[in-house]
């Protein structure tokens, strides 16, 4: 299996693989885009020209014979993308598991990280087992074993030498394996090294009494492990991880192409965000809480739903919107229509908006917005995931933010008499 790596919204690229493939991705493209609620397919294929071109999602998809992964755009000044992405990616799920680079998975792609991750446990899991449970099973055996099924008791006519029993059966069928068996096969089929696509088969079949079926996501949530097996815990996030994403590796169809799994690069990077803004008001002393997220990020005329966050201190409300895309002076303007018009309707006194960190914008850029009786001040803020695979990236990230929204309600307070304040008036 051949791999290829592009960069989501980066210039078209040469498509490797071979021609089925390439069909098997423009069935997949047209899919892709209703599951993960886009506007447009995220694959462009150039058929004269043998190109592809990604747009709005990150992750990988198998196909045929190769597999793309797709570096996000936020990501691509990071040589760590893929561990910064998993990072990510476990933030906003809430998840405990840190991805950390050593050695051996150093290059590895992000496929290939994962189907790492998950083989270890279940190489340990092999010897040292997994969370068992009792289950009620019933069988036809030469002997009474545990009570007799009083019910069939009638077949004894027919069968003298055989007794229907009901009895309880010690056996590794619960969630946690079925969890991870299901992991194991479908990265099995996604990742390039074929020695680790044949240990995820082999570990697949462990444990045959479990089912390979992903359990439903209210018990994905609550799945605990005992200090006995916590060495299984960075897998399980790994199946969580995947099972979350909005197509959960399937296609929907019988004859249905390979595994993807693909994330919005926009929500992502909004919900990544969101929770980086969470913790960081929380460290500086004010809150942070979840604004409307129904407007898309690519509208950028539509007003209503236009905060994504609200930012408030005892005195101060700061109405924030996170953009995904690249900081242009036309864009800013663009989205601050918007944001002002929701900012004056929730009383804000200042408003926010928040891209990915890039060199055509100086962090913390403020200007001052002249419409009476909304906002007094736009502040230009950035998040840099880049490096979040490093040690103490998340730390890095949360500080710099935090310093940023300091600065911002510092600001707002300083206003002199008589400027707009949260429940004042212009």
């Amino acid at each position: 299996m051949t791999g290829q790596t592009l960069l989501e919204g980066g210039p078209a690229q040469p498509f490797t693989g071979t021609a089925a493939d390439l069909d098997e991705l423009r069935l997949r493209s047209t899919e892709l885009a209703t599951r993960l609620n886009l506007t447009e397919e995220p694959f462009v294929i150039d058929d004269a020209a043998g190109t592809i071109q990604v747009r709005g999602v990150a992750g990988f998809v198998a196909l045929g014979d190769s597999t793309i992964e797709i570096m996000p755009h936020v990501l691509r000044h990071d040589p760590g993308w893929r561990v910064s992405m998993l990072t990510m990616l476990t933030t906003v799920h809430h998840l405990e598991w840190v991805p950390r680079v050593d050695r051996g998975s150093r290059h590895a792609g992000l496929s290939d990280l994962l189907g790492m991750i998950v083989a270890g446990a279940m190489g340990r899991a092999s010897s040292e087992g997994v969370p068992r449970t009792y289950v009620e099973r019933t069988a036809v055996t030469p002997s009474i074993r545990g009570q007799v099924d009083a019910g069939r008791m009638w077949r004894r006519v027919v069968d003298p030498y055989s007794v229907d029993c009901r009895f309880s059966e010690f056996v590794s069928d619960g969630p946690v394996t079925s969890s991870l068996k299901w992991a194991c096969g479908e990265l099995a089929g996604a990742v390039q090294q074929p020695w680790l696509e044949s240990e995820l088969r082999a570990y697949a079949d462990l444990f045959p009494e479990a089912s390979r079926d992903l359990p439903p996501p209210s018990v994905m949530d609550g799945l605990q492990l005992t200090p006995q097996f916590g060495f299984l815990s960075d897998a399980l996030d790994v199946a969580r991880v995947l099972s979350m994403g909005p197509q959960n590796g399937t296609s929907g169809r019988a004859d249905g192409p390979t595994r993807a799994f693909l994330w919005s690069t926009e929500k992502l990077f909004g919900d990544f965000v969101q929770e980086v803004a969470e913790r960081a008001a929380k460290g500086a002393g004010f809150t942070a809480y979840r604004g409307s997220r129904g407007r898309r990020l690519n509208d950028v005329n539509a007003a209503e739903g236009a905060v994504d966050t609200v930012v408030e201190s005892d005195s101060e409300l700061v109405a924030v919107s996170v953009c995904a895309q690249e900081y242009t002076e036309d864009l800013a303007d663009l989205l601050s229509i918007g944001l002002i018009a929701a900012g004056r309707e929730l009383g804000a006194s200042d408003i926010a908006i928040v891209f990915p960190a890039s060199m055509g914008l100086r962090p913390g850029t403020q200007l001052r917005v002249r419409e009476p009786g909304g906002p007094s001040m736009l502040h230009l803020l950035t998040v840099d995931p880049s490096g979040l695979g490093e040690h103490g990236g998340m730390a890095r990230v949360l500080n710099e933010f935090e310093l940023d929204l300091s600065m911002v309600l510092t600001i707002a307070q300083r206003r002199p008499v008589g400027s707009r304040r949260l429940g004042g008036t212009a």
